[in-house]
């Protein structure tokens, strides 16, 4: 069971703000860029991009509008990959994808200030 499954996780996450929302879910990408070259985890690989989907969807009521074409963008997209996961050759992509999205997540949630 992932977590974002138990019901008094959803409670707690909906609490939150916004920008900790986004804090949470760039946790599980970075999770996802760490464990994704590791074939021992190809399951919890497949989870945690469950759980950013499931994330997205719970925390597109709070964040401002202007983000909602880019998560509704990382949904489909995490979802893509937990459809064909574990791919083999994409391994490093989906460590680099991820790592990005996490990064972009936690500028836009103002916890990163830009990048030159």
């Amino acid at each position: 069971m992932i977590e974002a499954e138990r019901p008094e996780f959803r409670e707690r996450f909906q609490r939150l703000p916004w920008t900790q929302q986004l804090g949470n879910l760039a946790s599980t990408l970075a999770r996802i860029s760490n464990l994704c070259d590791r074939p021992e985890y190809d399951g919890l690989v497949r989870d945690l991009l469950r759980e950013a989907a499931v994330l997205i969807e719970w925390s597109v009521p709070s964040v401002p509008t202007d983000f909602h074409l880019e998560l509704a963008a990382l949904q489909r997209e995490a979802l893509a990959w937990r459809e064909v996961w574990p791919l083999e050759g994409g391994r490093r992509l989906l460590a680099l994808r991820a790592r990005q999205a996490s990064d972009l997540l936690l500028y836009r949630a103002g916890f990163i200030p830009p990048q030159h």
